[in-house]
């Protein structure tokens, strides 16, 4: 990593830290007017990346956020899981604001896997049977799609275009609903077979000429130094074997899932990993800087912390330096970008845990079997108590606010390349 983040080149990935939702689409956004591929590696429509330009404001769970340059291909990897009604409704959205979409412009893997409607009704099955012990999934079926993937069964992309789609479809229902009705202890039929089968026709007259089989094509760009921008889901701390388990997602947002999706292990330009200048979650799981007060509704409101998927309230706290640097070890990160600095901007005191402290121990890392345990040593600093919306560069930002960005770079151990002070492209600052 040598030139400067607004200059970069070559194979750049883009990751969150801690627990996803910390404006990745913001940075995707930016970074993606010099790509010529925006490849979206993991999850699916459980997560929403939300992006603001001149446009309007859009929320995605399916597109790459690179899908407004006109000079960048997007894909969607086959590692990730599509619903195909998610899929077209947003590629009708851009198309009514007036954005073309194309194969010279979107494609999505044939070897992606589909959610259908058994996968969402087991999702939320599931959830309602943990009762208190929920995981706090989205409900969008991706613990139930990435099992079946698992085991070897399920619809892929490719399927929608076969001519013997019915019989596919059939075959597959079959098992699915008597597995459901198990499930329910009932006999009652649980799906509508025609309706099922077209909606996946639908699907087919519009996706058809954007399925392709992208693998090769991702090499080719890469083997030849073309700009590629992995755009990660989710976060860190969520990955299915590193993450806090059982609060975990079911793929790998770290540079692992990149690398299973792409093939690309070597020749990675810079991996940025993304966090809020404070700390949020959504859903279960410990979150040992959340503030269940006035300050934390303080930071829900200025934040707009409302889950893009769900419209959950994320649980917000104060930014948590250990967390950081457990999701940036683990997914191989080498800088920052910090989002979201401007909504400190009228607090008199701000605080940092810089540490944990468990059992008469105190811990740099977040690793997850600490986290529920975990007190937070907190580093008091003052508020900056002005607005810096409107800063342009470092220089411009008040003394404070740059000694606050200084120290998140110091307690971590690693560069701040890019901070945001606002959901617009013209918000960002390089540093």
């Amino acid at each position: 990593m040598t030139e400067r983040l607004s200059r970069w080149r070559g194979t750049n990935v883009v990751l969150d830290t801690t627990w996803g939702d910390s404006g990745k689409g913001k940075l995707v956004d930016v970074m993606a007017q010099r790509a010529k591929m925006v490849v979206r590696f993991n999850g699916g429509p459980n997560a929403g990346h939300t992006v603001k330009n001149e446009h309007g404001e859009f929320k995605f769970h399916q597109i790459p956020s690179g899908i407004f340059n006109p000079e960048a291909i997007s894909v969607i990897a086959q590692t990730v899981a599509v619903n195909p009604n998610v899929l077209l409704g947003e590629i009708a959205e851009l198309k009514a604001k007036g954005i073309e979409v194309s194969k010279a412009n979107l494609l999505v893997s044939e070897e992606a896997h589909l959610i259908m409607p058994w996968h969402i009704q087991r999702d939320r099955l599931r959830e309602t049977a943990r009762g208190e012990e929920k995981i706090g999934t989205t409900g969008q079926g991706i613990g139930p799609v990435f099992a079946d993937r698992t085991e070897r069964v399920g619809l892929k992309v490719k399927d929608i275009l076969d001519p013997r789609l019915p019989e596919i479809l059939a075959k597959e229902l079959a098992w699915q609903e008597k597995l459901t009705q198990l499930m329910l202890d009932t006999s009652e039929p649980q799906y509508d077979y025609d309706s099922i089968l077209e909606d996946l026709r639908k699907a087919a007259d519009t996706l058809a000429p954007i399925i392709s089989q992208v693998l090769p094509l991702i090499r080719l760009f890469h083997k030849r130094g073309n700009n590629i921008l992995g755009e990660g889901a989710q976060g860190a701390l969520l990955d299915l074997d590193l993450g806090g388990y059982p609060f975990v997602t079911s793929t790998h947002p770290t540079l692992s899932g990149f690398s299973q999706a792409t093939g690309i292990y070597a020749n990675i330009s810079r991996i940025i990993g993304v966090t809020k200048a404070y700390q949020t979650r959504v859903g279960e799981g410990p979150m040992p800087t959340e503030l269940e007060n006035e300050i934390g509704a303080t930071l829900r409101e200025r934040g707009k912390e409302y889950g893009a998927t769900t419209g959950r309230p994320r649980r917000c706290g104060w930014i948590d330096i250990p967390a950081i640097r457990y999701g940036a070890m683990i997914s191989g990160v080498k800088s920052l970008a910090i989002t979201k600095l401007d909504v400190l901007d009228s607090f008199d005191e701000i605080r940092i845990c810089a540490a944990y402290r468990d059992h008469g121990h105190d811990y740099k890392f977040g690793y997850p079997d600490t986290m529920a345990r975990a007190v937070p040593i907190y580093i008091n600093l003052k508020g900056w108590r002005e607005d810096t919306s409107g800063a342009k560069d470092i220089r411009s930002l008040p003394e404070k606010c740059s000694f606050y960005l200084t120290t998140i770079q110091e307690l971590v151990g690693l560069p701040v390349e890019f901070v945001s002070v606002g959901p617009e492209r013209n918000q960002s600052i390089y540093l």
